[in-house]
């Protein structure tokens, strides 16, 4: 009697929805929600409110079919203790991904490579993994910048980097900087690295809708689990971006026990980016190359017209005295 007036209570005070990120992959946008809190199944559908209509569209798990993965694996000698542990993470998540997730690593050692071309064979990816040799010096900016150009003919959000590594920061890029760099990709940054506590990490991963997970020095058992189960509740709700930016969408998911709501604000887009210094400056010796032509054909013009006011006509010569008619060869009378 008294869990059902409870249940019934709370289905009918709605309770906030945690909003992870909001992804824009041009005509849609997809928002990323933890539904841990909700209790039983999620639902398949959610309502949200654009331009005054209310709509009914889709929730996705995120570890759902046509779900693409790009693992990045530390394999420098600069932890050497560490590679097995990475490597042998990286081999368990694609195990355990869902059938049919398209995949690919790259490695974090200079220069930062991809070591398995995208496939839909788990196997194949734990091979190349067994593979590694660790070497060389970490190159993690270029291993990320790698990692957010896979996929691109996927949707954002379902899109995953799972970076396994020993590095502090990404090596010179912004927490913010990198963090724009993923959200412009659609992709889900997801970080284990063996530093205990990382504010570089967790800035970066978070705005992108995905999580730190510190992890032991070899032992990453910890953090292997923490990534699983925390994915396993992360959830996209997708719907046709709004016309006119920027503005707030109203979302409402309702499960069996609860119903989250929340209020999503959605930016404008980003003004096209000014052109680069090369670029401008090639622009502006075109404009000047330009003037200098256009200037030395008028004057050319110039001259030649002066010249010609100048030059006199020949002057007309008239023959005076009476034209005469050559008579016949002698001889001939």
């Amino acid at each position: 009697m008294w869990s059902e007036a409870l249940a019934a209570l709370l289905l009918a005070v709605a309770v906030p929805l945690p909003v992870e990120a909001v992804l824009a992959d041009g005509d849609q946008t997809s928002v990323v929600v933890d539904l841990s809190a909700a209790g039983g199944p999620a639902p398949g559908s959610a309502a949200v409110t654009i331009d005054g209509e209310r709509r009914t569209v889709p929730v996705v798990p995120l570890m759902s079919a046509g779900l693409a993965v790009t693992i990045v694996v530390d394999t420098s000698a600069t932890d050497v203790r560490a590679v097995p542990a990475w490597l042998s993470a990286g081999a368990r998540f694609i195990l355990e991904a869902p059938t049919g997730t398209r995949a690919t690593v790259i490695g974090d050692s200079a220069p930062a490579t991809v070591i398995a071309p995208p496939q839909q064979d788990p196997t194949g990816i734990v091979a190349a993994l067994d593979a590694v040799e660790p070497k060389g010096p970490r190159d993690t900016a270029q291993a990320l910048s790698l990692a957010a150009a896979q996929f691109p003919d996927v949707p954002a959000g379902r899109k995953i980097a799972v970076v396994y590594t020993g590095a502090a920061d990404a090596g010179g890029l912004s927490a913010g900087d990198l963090a724009e760099k993923f959200k412009a990709a659609g992709v889900i940054l997801v970080v284990a690295t063996t530093a205990d506590a990382s504010p570089y990490w967790t800035a970066a991963a978070e705005a992108t809708g995905g999580f730190f997970a510190p992890a032991g020095n070899p032992a990453v058992v910890p953090a292997l689990d923490q990534v699983e189960t925390t994915l396993s509740s992360r959830y996209l709700v997708t719907f046709p971006t709004p016309l006119d930016l920027p503005t707030t969408v109203p979302v409402q998911v309702t499960t069996p026990d609860l119903t989250l709501t929340a209020d999503v604000t959605l930016a404008a887009p980003a003004a096209a980016p000014p052109a680069d210094g090369p670029d401008r400056l090639l622009i502006a010796l075109a404009a000047a190359t330009a003037g200098v032509v256009a200037a030395g054909l008028l004057v050319t013009w110039l001259l030649l017209r002066r010249s010609r006011r100048r030059r006199r006509p020949p002057p007309i010569v008239i023959a005076h005295g009476r034209a005469t008619v050559p008579g016949p060869p002698s001889g001939e009378a």
